[in-house]
């Protein structure tokens, strides 16, 4: 609620930015047309002022429509050997607009007259080539600043995504580090070390990767779904210690999707979070389930685990989750969570299914 209300705010302001430089910049623009242009070559009077006005008008609106059309964020995907032409033959139609207006408004009042020589389309054409002009201006000025807001606000998003990041890290290594956690699992170590000491090591081993994991500064914003089920698996192996027969984990991970990208810690959290606050909860343990695949374009995770929904209990770990994916993926992530089949809780992640090498190809 916090981020929509934001974007809200931002959204808000810039269209207050924007209306107030346009009608500054035009109605600036009007009247300084008026004074060193229709003053000198046409007395000065209230039909000239309405041709002005008419002139400015038509202006403000052109520019409002090619802005409509061509806003940043949708024309931002039209590449620019395409984006410029349709831009000059929109300063020319508006140019056009401007031209009608102001030639159209002096010609009907009679200050201007069409068929007498120096006045006829010369002038129309002079005013077509002075009003597009203009509008390139107004274009080029409008998109560089729409550039440097998208650079910066990109920049924020990946500062952002960081912080959450790192968030997400802390949250999994204070669950790690939780004292009931580790007494388990120390304890457990301590009975199986006589019994089966190589298992034993194994389980030392898992703990240091899974604490490692979780400790190692890592700046990237995603990471291979491989590399990120090593650590889930390590996690899980330490818990099937601490929970014994309580706790029976089902994979079903279509096979080739290993080097699908997804953030770090996304898989991981979700898992914590079913064991947390749902087989942990249940006297008898429970059922955990992993489904992770492709579906064409998009890598579906699903983690599924017997209990009941309790969207209090979800907590910080979600909400960081579901804005991480805003932050990397803006409308095209979806994170939800439902009770089905009935005793069921069910967490479901779709994102956009990349590679490494897909997103070198990209920037190539």
């Amino acid at each position: 609620m916090h981020a929509l209300k934001n974007r809200t705010d931002l959204t808000g302001g810039q269209n207050k930015g924007y209306w107030t430089c346009q009608l500054l910049g035009w109605g600036g623009y009007g009247l300084v047309y008026f004074l060193a242009v229709l003053v000198p070559f046409h007395a000065a009077g209230p039909k000239q002022f309405v041709a002005d006005l008419a002139y400015c008008s038509a202006g403000l609106l052109g520019t409002h429509l090619l802005r409509s059309r061509f806003k940043p964020g949708g024309s931002s995907e039209i590449p620019y050997s395409r984006l410029i032409p349709r831009l000059l033959a929109g300063a020319l139609l508006v140019g056009a607009l401007q031209a009608l207006a102001l030639d159209g408004t002096l010609a009907l009042e009679g200050i201007l007259d069409w068929r007498r020589p120096g006045e006829g389309m010369a002038i129309v054409g002079v005013t077509i080539f002075s009003s597009a002009l203009l509008v390139g201006l107004w274009l080029a000025v409008y998109f560089s600043v729409q550039a440097v807001r998208r650079r910066r606000a990109a920049e924020l998003d990946t500062l952002r995504a960081q912080v959450l990041l790192r968030e997400a890290k802390l949250l999994s290594l204070q669950q790690q580090l939780n004292p009931h956690f580790l007494f388990n699992c120390l304890n457990s170590l301590r009975g199986m070390i006589d019994e089966d000491s190589r298992r034993a090591q194994e389980m030392v081993t898992r703990l240091a990767e899974l604490l490692r994991s979780s400790l190692r500064q890592d700046h990237r914003s995603l990471i291979c779904l491989e590399e990120e089920l090593v650590t889930v698996n390590a996690y899980l192996e330490l818990e099937s210690v601490r929970f014994e027969d309580r706790l029976r984990i089902r994979r079903d991970i279509e096979s080739g999707v290993g080097s699908a990208l997804v953030p770090p810690m996304l898989v991981q959290g979700l898992v914590e979070n079913a064991l947390k606050h749902g087989i942990a909860e249940m006297p008898d343990g429970g059922e955990l389930e992993i489904h992770i695949r492709r579906s064409r374009d998009r890598l579906k995770v699903d983690i599924c685990n017997t209990g009941t929904l309790r969207y209090e209990a979800a907590g910080i770990g979600t909400a960081n989750a579901r804005e991480r994916l805003r932050l990397l993926y803006r409308e095209s992530a979806d994170l939800s969570l439902s009770e089905e089949p009935p005793g069921w809780v069910r967490a479901t992640v779709s994102i956009p299914y990349q590679t490494k090498e897909a997103l070198c190809e990209q920037s190539s």
